[in-house]
């Protein structure tokens, strides 16, 4: 059956954005603090967290904004030379790029089985609302038969 509605699963409100924000602002806060324990080992990883929960909860739009004020937030602040978009040589480059991609592969797997599991969701109300209208006619028939039957 072809649903071509189901990328519609979640709602793309401004709440969703802010709520979002919110998320990356937080994922940030908790980076910073752990920041002295850390240094530069892990600089994307709780925005990949919040990435994660942003893409399961509010869809494809939220997570994108997630993505683009991560990276960013990450490179700039956690990544030696801290406090700079400079890069100390290639290996910035190629940890900047895997972080990308596992944004990337991590909000796609996530918006994929969503769209599934909401097409799924469509497909039964359909056959429920079906088979209910099925059941109306068939008892509709029947009592006709049964009046046809009596005469």
């Amino acid at each position: 059956m072809l649903i071509k509605n189901s990328k519609r699963w979640a709602g793309a409100t401004l709440k969703c954005y802010l709520m979002a924000i919110l998320g990356v602002a937080i994922a940030f806060f908790i980076r910073l603090q752990l920041h002295p324990i850390l240094e530069s080992a892990f600089p994307v990883l709780f925005f990949v967290i919040n990435t994660t929960f942003v893409a399961y909860k509010f869809g494809l739009g939220p997570s994108i904004l997630t993505i683009l004020l991560s990276i960013p937030l990450g490179y700039f602040y956690f990544i030696p030379p801290y406090n700079s978009f400079e890069l100390e040589g290639p290996i910035d480059i190629i940890t900047i790029s895997i972080y990308l991609i596992f944004f990337v592969m991590d909000v796609y797997i996530i918006e994929k089985l969503q769209r599934e599991r909401y097409r799924a969701i469509l497909i039964a109300r359909v056959c429920e609302s079906r088979m209910n209208i099925m059941a109306k006619l068939s008892s509709t028939a029947n009592r006709r038969a049964v009046k046809d039957v009596s005469i």
